[in-house]
Parts: C-alpha cells; sequence; structure tokens
C-alpha cells in the first residue's frame, strides 16, 4: 500500500494540517485501516480506493475512531491523485463517503471538495460556552449567536470579538470533551472576523475525537463559511480565505465558496514523505 504524509491548505512545508494518505488498490478490513491510523497518529488518516474514471472511494480515520468526513485529509488526498497523474486539473470527480457521494473539483493548484448539504442547529448559552473556553461571555462577538451549523459533521460556531483573545485563550478540553459528546457535536469551532489577511481567523477543538486541536478544519470552516452566508456577510460565487494554525505555528489558507446552496472547501497542500505500508 501506497502510504503519504501531506501538509494539507499549505504552500510550503510543516505548515498547514498533516494527514496520512493511504491510496488502496484492493480494500482492507476496517479494523486494519482504524490500527493503521492509530499507528501513525496523524488527527485523520484517508484510505482511498478508484472504483472507475471518475469515481472513488473514501474513507477516515482519527486515532480512536472512524469519522463520516474529513475535509482537510481529502484536499491532502486528491493533492496526492493529482501529484501521481491519477486525476487531472480542470476536471470533475464524484467522491464516495459515509455522508453520500461529494463532487471534487481540481481548479489549477487548488482542489475544491463540495461538502454535505448544509444546514444550521441549535443555539447555545453563551455563558456556558465562555465559561468552557475561560473568558468573559462580553469577549464574544454580540453580532452572532453560538450555534451550531452542519457541512458533514455538527460543529459548534463561537464568535470571538478579537483576535487577540482568539488566539491567547486556553479552553477546558475536558468540558469540551463533555460538552460535544452530550450534544452530539464534533468541535468547538471558535472565529474572529478580526483579521486583515482574510475573512476570518479560526481555531479548532476536537478533543473527544482525540484532537486536543487541529491547524486546519475543511468541515469546519465549511460550516463557518454557509453560517456567514446565511447571516448575510458573504456573498454567492466568491473565493474566500481563512486562515487556522497560528496558534500552533502551523498558520494555513483554507479557501472556499458558496454556489447554488452547495459549500466547496479547499485549498493547496505539500507532500512530505511517501513510501510503502507493510502490511
Amino acid at each position: 500500500m501506497n502510504f503519504y504524509v501531506v501538509d494539507a491548505f499549505a504552500n510550503d512545508p510543516f505548515k498547514g494540517n498533516p494527514a496520512g494518505v493511504v491510496i488502496l488498490k484492493e480494500d482492507i478490513p476496517k479494523s486494519i485501516k482504524q490500527l493503521i491510523a492509530s499507528e501513525v497518529k496523524f488527527s485523520e488518516t484517508a484510505f482511498i480506493k478508484k472504483i472507475s474514471e471518475n469515481y472513488f472511494k473514501i474513507e477516515y480515520f482519527t486515532p480512536v475512531s472512524e469519522i463520516d468526513l474529513c475535509g482537510h485529509a481529502t484536499i491532502a488526498t486528491f493533492y496526492v491523485l493529482k501529484e501521481k497523474n491519477l486525476v487531472f486539473p480542470n476536471n470533475k470527480y464524484n467522491l464516495h463517503t459515509n455522508v453520500g457521494k461529494l463532487t471534487i473539483l481540481i481548479e489549477n493548484d487548488l482542489v475544491l471538495m463540495e461538502q454535505a448539504k448544509p444546514e444550521l442547529g441549535k443555539v447555545y448559552d453563551k455563558e456556558t460556552i465562555a465559561e468552557i473556553l475561560g473568558i468573559n461571555s462580553e469577549e464574544l462577538d454580540e453580532r452572532f449567536k453560538l450555534q451550531a451549523s452542519y457541512t458533514g459533521l455538527w460543529d459548534l460556531l463561537i464568535p470571538i470579538k478579537k483576535k487577540e483573545t482568539l488566539l491567547k485563550l486556553e479552553p477546558n478540553l475536558e468540558k469540551i470533551k463533555e460538552f460535544t459528546k452530550e450534544n452530539n457535536i464534533v468541535s468547538f469551532h471558535l472565529f474572529t472576523l478580526d483579521e486583515k489577511e482574510a475573512l476570518a481567523n479560526t481555531r479548532d477543538f476536537a478533543p473527544l475525537y482525540g484532537i486536543n486541536e487541529e491547524a486546519a478544519t475543511g468541515t469546519a470552516n465549511g460550516a463557518l463559511l454557509y453560517y456567514l452566508y446565511k447571516n448575510n456577510l458573504i456573498d454567492e460565487k466568491k473565493v474566500y480565505k481563512i486562515i487556522q494554525g497560528e496558534s500552533m505555528n502551523r498558520k494555513s489558507e483554507i479557501f472556499g465558496k458558496i454556489e447554488n446552496e452547495k459549500v466547496f472547501i479547499g485549498g493547496k497542500a505539500k507532500i512530505i514523505i511517501e513510501g510503502n505500508l507493510k502490511v
């Protein structure tokens, strides 16, 4: 099995969000996929198999469990496929995931991933969330609700007023873990619009899935784009940049757009390591 370590949402090595990518010629049991993901210990490892000329099947595993969808691992995977001439620029591909069939666009150097049909969910109490984050509720951006949003996974979107607050806060990870488990949410996705270089700056915490903090989160930033679109803050068809990972010294650039109520998230990537799995 061909194995790759890829920095997704990055222009340079050792930036962005690393993912494992395994290209399968024949399928292997889920139990083996989980053992591989646990061994390599990336936040997500993707396993992809070609079904037909323009159709692929993908599965995602964290070190502790399978998850239904992962944006940055998808970007990493299709970047590898592009580099190995298994997919080609300016083409469209179909991808089978646990949340259904999605579209992948290869637009020059960008890999763009259609996310699952978006929706907004429950609104949560500001005081409760502020206490978990270790900040005062006044440091939340009062223009926005604390609301769950879905583009394949449910993430809780938490608006922070100032970038300085966002980058310095140290949340209670155990309380996030308890809260996300009780409310069937994958992550706390914090964002601020106090960012000069991009639409937003974000941080993402998913300790329930073994990810204390992630440097780039495709699905959660897709959920954020849809949330901002529904709050009339972004336009259709325009590509926006979101920054994540600065607090981890792994600055990532995530690109996305809304088109016909569909959410597309993507970026560039760098292959860092390639080899063979002896399994």
